[in-house]
């Protein structure tokens, strides 16, 4: 059995993964470039084509977040390092902040919300899987008039 302080800072060392990946992708969003960080690349757009086309209900069974409805790929990409791989992708939509969560909320299993703040910026994260083996989340917050759905996934090998 994992003892509390063992849990939390496995999800301490999630977050902060999720969250690089989310900032780089964040960035190649704003430069309006797609983003790798990986001597071994692989392409993504197979993986975003099957992410889309699959239900919610399959996505998360495969421990995938589905993807917002109508929102528009900024930026993606994927990288390994020191036994771990991450992915990511950037959505956005010109939909609000609260009709995302809304739908996030719906969509995503009781319990996968782990932050929501409202102020000074608005932010969502939701999360699936088990820490330091598979997880997978998605953040939802506001930048520049547009609500951004990052939505990223980290694995050990």
């Amino acid at each position: 059995m994992i003892s509390a302080g063992l849990l939390r800072e496995r999800q301490m060392r999630f977050l902060k993964t999720t969250l690089i990946v989310a900032m780089a992708l964040a960035l190649a969003a704003c430069s309006g470039k797609s983003s790798s960080n990986s001597s071994d690349q692989t392409s993504t757009s197979a993986t975003e084509a099957a992410t889309e086309a699959a239900s919610p209900a399959a996505s998360q069974a495969a421990g995938d977040i589905p993807n917002y409805p109508g929102a528009t790929t900024a930026a993606s990409g994927s990288g390994s390092n020191m036994g771990q791989t991450a992915s990511g992708t950037v959505l956005t939509t010109d939909d609000s902040f609260d009709k995302v969560y809304s739908w996030y909320q719906q969509h995503m299993p009781a319990g996968s919300e782990k932050s929501h703040v409202t102020a000074p910026i608005q932010s969502a994260v939701f999360t699936l899987g088990t820490a330091g083996q598979e997880e997978s989340s998605v953040t939802i917050t506001v930048q520049g008039g547009k609500t951004m759905i990052t939505i990223g996934k980290v694995k050990q090998q």
